[in-house]
């Protein structure tokens, strides 16, 4: 991804209301490039491995019309969503506002 692509990316990130994420180290990254499409309540509601987040944004780009991630942003990504979203035996239900479940995918659930 060329900079000033991630530039204009990041500034748009900055002034979305999509705060839900977890803070951390490539939050903004993240959510300019995964909010662009969906929200973040789909973020903050999935947990996986590494290898199961790769694996995801790569179907995105295949099938999704994500754009081709540089390799340190694409690692950059990888990191928050293993840090905060990975997968964990402690996950919280209730007691803070990244508790899941924030998103059902059915309203009628």
């Amino acid at each position: 991804m060329k900079l000033w692509i991630l530039l204009a990316l990041l500034t748009q990130a900055e002034s979305s209301s999509d705060s839900i994420l977890k803070p951390g180290r490539g939050r903004d990254i993240v959510t300019a490039a995964c909010t662009q499409c969906h929200t973040g309540e789909i973020i903050v509601a999935s947990h996986m491995s590494r290898k199961t987040w790769d694996t995801t944004l790569t179907w995105m780009q295949e099938t999704q019309g994500l754009a081709e991630l540089e390799p340190d942003i694409r690692a950059l990504i990888l990191d928050y969503l293993v840090l905060t979203q990975g997968l964990d035996d402690k996950v919280d239900t209730g007691s803070s506002p990244w508790a899941n479940p924030l998103y059902r995918p059915n309203p009628i659930w």
